[in-house]
């Protein structure tokens, strides 16, 4: 047998050495690091999970998608052709495709920060899409403590509380507690029907669907949406008016059904249901609001262009044309003044526009823009009022808006989240009438658009804050998406959009004038 050479052995000696290294850091990368312990509130046992670190060059830790799976008592599909792997989780779908940071849920694409990976046989899922992705679906609170390597669970979290019923002479209340103060929106469109809408409410339908009568509340029903919570109030044929309270301390919501007086001989109307006329907090009619003076604010401009399709047709632009169109109906059908914070291709500051609006004594501010995402696929229009985001979709949206003053020399004045306290901005006194607007504006466009609601929500715009009148922002469609950004440059579309806007306005005004 033939003897090796030193120089042979040591070659030998290093391979080996080598292999042992490279072993090593892919046994660092794919195998468990350690393990993380989830606690459960309500009694439930705790488990460990193995973490995992996947990439060197992130210490974020993944679990494998069995493993959320448990934790969300989740359902789940692995697709091995399309490498696409599927979590139902509470009532929501979550597609998640290796090698990607998308995530698709029910056809909305989220973009995390870090890629779902597939490493020793298994589909691995980053702590970020549990924590910050899939949680806010979930009635569940989850706490995620990164050096105690701990993921607390904690009982479900509703913050919609109990509902309790009180009835006096000529009027019947239900209080709907509350474990943190929220936006509300009430309407009675339908007759014999009193819609409240609880922005950022989370709730448990089951138990506000009561069949048994309470006083002038004949039964309520709730739902649960992905960002917001319903409860429906069924009235009688007594109930005449209905107004909310909203109290602080402790937060809670209370609606109040008053009585009126029965005719002798019922109108057609009255013989079945009737519209329930909303008051104010107060007890008399909502307040007046003249809206004489309608402030456009076509968004961007100058060298600060917005969004642009792929085509190259730039927001500043579509958002202008809008806003002019808006101007024309404005005036030929409402008989109201406009003014516009820009006519033509400038510059402006996001606290300039709102400057323009307040020195301008006017009565309704619209600022008017079109949307983008990473995904062609995404699309439709929204409607946004002032307040701290809710998701990160939300947020994503705001910091996109207002990243507009960063082509002012020296930036702009750009609040955080964190540092936004909505009840101490100007635009709180005006909190109800634009969110009522938005809702107005959020109906109009859906009669007349081709295109998917995605409803109205809220966020942290600079171009919103210190308004001292009811304001709105409005995503009129993506840019980003093929079909809609052509529709942009499409006259007929634009008119439409203008048309809705103008609806909104003339319902408002009824309602508030």
């Amino acid at each position: 047998m033939q003897r090796l050479s030193r120089i042979e052995l040591m070659r030998i000696s290093l391979t080996i050495a080598l292999m042992i290294v490279l072993a090593g850091l892919w046994l660092g990368r794919v195998s468990a690091q350690d393990k993380i312990t989830v606690v459960y509130g309500g009694g439930r046992t705790s488990v460990e999970f193995s973490a995992w670190l996947v990439d060197p060059q992130s210490d974020e830790l993944y679990l494998r998608a069995n493993d959320v799976a448990k934790i969300f008592k989740a359902t789940q599909f692995w697709n091995a052709s399309s490498r696409k792997v599927v979590l139902g989780i509470e009532r929501k779908r979550f597609t998640l495709t290796v090698d990607t940071r998308v995530v698709v849920i029910d056809g909305e694409p989220i973009m995390m920060h870090n890629p779902i990976r597939y490493e020793a046989g298994f589909v691995m899922i980053p702590m970020e899409f549990v924590v910050e992705i899939a949680a806010p679906f979930t009635p569940s609170v989850l706490e995620w403590d990164r050096p105690s390597l701990t993921l607390r669970v904690d009982k479900v979290g509703y913050n919609v509380g109990e509902l309790s019923f009180a009835s006096t002479g000529d009027r019947s209340t239900a209080t709907v507690s509350l474990n943190e103060p929220l936006i509300h929106h009430v309407e009675s469109d339908t007759p014999g029907l009193v819609r409240l809408k609880i922005y950022g409410g989370r709730i448990d339908a089951d138990k506000f669907n009561i069949r048994e009568a309470r006083g002038l509340f004949n039964g309520v029903r709730a739902e649960q949406t992905e960002r917001d919570a319903y409860i429906y109030f069924d009235v009688t044929k007594q109930a005449t008016r209905v107004r909310v309270e909203r109290e602080d301390s402790p937060p809670r919501l209370v609606v109040i059904l008053e009585k009126g007086d029965l005719p002798e001989i019922p109108e057609p109307e009255f013989a079945g249901r009737k519209r329930v006329e909303i008051v104010d907090s107060a007890g008399g009619v909502r307040r007046s609001l003249s809206v004489d003076v309608v402030v456009l604010d076509p968004g961007h401009g100058g060298k600060d262009n917005g969004k642009m399709g792929g085509n190259g047709v730039l927001e500043k632009d579509v958002n202008l044309r809008i806003a002019e169109k808006t101007r024309e109906l404005l005036r030929e059908e409402l008989n109201v003044e406009v003014i516009m914070t820009r006519e033509d291709d400038r510059l402006l500051s996001l606290t300039r526009r709102t400057e323009i609006a307040n020195e301008g004594k006017g009565d309704l501010f619209i600022s008017i823009h079109c949307n983008s995402w990473f995904s062609t696929q995404a699309g439709g229009f929204e409607a946004y009022f002032l307040s701290p985001a809710r998701t990160e979709w939300d947020r994503a949206v705001a910091m996109a808006e207002n990243a507009a003053d960063d082509f002012m020399d020296g930036g702009g004045d750009v609040v955080s989240d964190i540092d936004f306290i909505l009840w101490d901005m100007v635009q709180a006194e005006y909190l109800s009438e634009s969110s009522h607007f938005a809702e107005l504006t959020q109906k109009a466009m859906n009669d007349r658009l081709d295109i998917r609601n995605r409803g109205v929500k809220q966020a942290n715009f600079t171009v919103l804050q210190g308004a001292r009148m009811p304001a709105v922002l409005i995503e009129t469609a993506f840019l980003s998406n093929p079909r809609e950004e052509s529709m942009l440059t499409d006259m007929a579309f634009q008119r439409k959009v203008a048309e809705g806007i103008v609806d909104a306005v003339r319902q408002f005004r009824e309602r508030y004038q």
